[in-house]
């Protein structure tokens, strides 16, 4: 989630940095419109998405945008001769910030759901009709505004001539143009990314550049470019518009009037600027992105068939996960590679284990067990990794595609932190996979049958695949 914000943060701040620099003084007004649009659109999904590259292009970034927040054990068991020690603190920083975000969000949620209301109260009044306009007279001081063809003025503005001729033609363009799409887009945006500050910036150029293009057609309507100029001025001393509404002043006065009165680039100048904001977003953009490397390596993986030997786990543990161990081997092919820590009934310390897989340093060693509890109503499938690794984040990814997996059988205990020898003293990602209760009538029946076993091995298979191909 942290890589999320990051990326969009830099790609948004880089994007409007290009408007900065090379479009907002330029009369480019309806390009800079599609600009803000496709940018902040394209930049908030961009971390989300993936671009297929050769082999040569490295993997810029992994992004999960499930919260890390783990499951505390519930019961006492005991792991290939290691006790399980729990994190039961579930109230980390990172929920403590991740309940402060919906807090705001909900609150800048309802700020929009009571302005759109109070809008659209407002076209339940009575109103006349002027061209596409409908007019809607209020007795307030504000500024005439509109909301996609309703335009609201103060009744008293009506009666200066001027003033109404030039409201009643800057409206009609906002719209024509449709510009309230834009600006309940933005606002809506900003609802879930007010953290953002380049979405405020963002907002306040969008709706800058309404009244640029608003202004430029007013004028070109035949409206005295001398006279228009002092209609805004004279605006200027009323309060802004209705909120959510595109209104006729704008507060950055002095802006409108230099735009107004500043000629046009040539059109070579113009095409050099455009194209080069558009070669720029482009890497800005593929920047963004979140790459996935196209890989015909195979997967390495260890499979660590749990107990043997004279350790026989819960019952007949070491049988079961030794039986599904052989079967996934079995199914190793081009994609996945397969290698055993035993592949017959034999004792191995954990010290020997732990040696062997740092030693053959695969890309993900998977610990199998099956589990056991005092209370036989306890079932279900359930996957153990090490939060404190410098894998945490990738293995937990991995750990719940696995268990995901297994749902087909087993009912979904979920992931969660443990302190066992293996996974807090090996330098891969690993996994310690509990593949359901041999105290539970429905999981034994399941564990013990054959034809289920290369179910459940299969269905390991496929989840090692798809972490492949992540």
């Amino acid at each position: 989630m942290m890589d999320y914000v990051f990326y969009t943060v830099v790609s948004l701040g880089c994007s409007f940095l290009l408007y900065f620099f090379i479009l907002k003084n330029q009369k480019t007004f309806q390009f800079n419109r599609f600009f803000f649009l496709v940018s902040v659109s394209l930049c908030l999904l961009a971390p989300v998405l993936e671009i297929n590259t050769f082999e040569a292009v490295p993997s810029l970034t992994e992004i999960s945008f499930k919260p890390s927040v783990e499951n505390s054990i519930s019961e006492a068991l005991v792991n290939i001769g290691t006790t399980v020690e729990t994190e039961t603190s579930n109230f980390t920083l990172f929920a403590m910030l991740w309940y402060l975000y919906l807090f705001i969000s909900i609150g800048f949620l309802l700020r929009f759901i009571k302005n759109l209301y109070d809008i659209i109260k407002l076209t339940k009044q009575n109103h006349s009709s002027i061209g596409n306009l409908k007019l809607v007279e209020t007795n307030d001081h504000k500024n005439g505004s509109s909301f996609f063809n309703y335009l609201f003025i103060n009744s008293e503005s009506l009666n200066d001539e001027d003033y109404s001729k030039s409201v009643i033609q800057h409206e009609l363009v906002h719209c024509n143009e449709k510009h309230t799409v834009d600006v309940i887009f933005i606002e809506l945006l900003l609802c879930f990314f007010w953290f953002n500050p380049f979405m405020w910036l963002y907002k306040k150029a969008m709706v800058q550049n309404h009244e640029f293009i608003a202004d430029s057609q007013t004028v070109q309507s035949g409206i005295d470019l001398e006279t228009y100029s002092q209609t805004i001025i004279k605006s200027g001393h009323k309060e802004y518009h209705v909120p959510l509404t595109s209104g006729f002043n704008f507060i950055q006065i002095k802006n409108r009037i230099i735009m107004l009165h500043q000629s046009k680039s040539s059109l070579l100048q113009r095409t050099l600027k455009i194209t080069s904001v558009v070669l720029l977003f482009s890497c800005i953009f593929v920047f963004s992105c979140t790459y996935k490397e196209i890989n015909n390596d195979p997967l390495i993986v260890v499979i660590d068939a749990g107990h043997g030997g004279k350790d026989s786990g819960n019952s007949i543990e070491k049988d079961i996960v030794l039986d599904i161990s052989n079967v996934l081997a079995s199914l190793a092919d081009e994609k996945v590679k397969i290698i055993q820590t035993r592949s017959h009934d034999e004792f191995l310390t954990l010290r020997e284990r732990t040696d062997f897989i740092n030693t053959t340093k695969p890309d993900l060693f998977l610990s199998l067990h099956c589990n056991a509890s005092q209370n036989k109503l306890v079932n279900g499938v359930e996957a153990y990794y090490d939060s404190e690794s410098t894998h945490n984040k990738i293995t937990l990814t991995y750990a719940e595609i696995l268990v995901e997996h297994q749902l087909d059988h087993f009912s979904n205990r979920g992931v969660k932190t443990a302190k066992l020898f293996l996974l807090n003293n090996t330098k891969v990602p690993g996994i310690s996979l509990e593949l359901g209760f041999l105290t539970n009538e429905n999981d034994r029946k399941v564990l013990t049958d054959k034809e289920q076993q290369v179910k459940i091995a299969k269905a390991i298979y496929e989840g090692l695949l798809e972490i492949r191909d992540l």
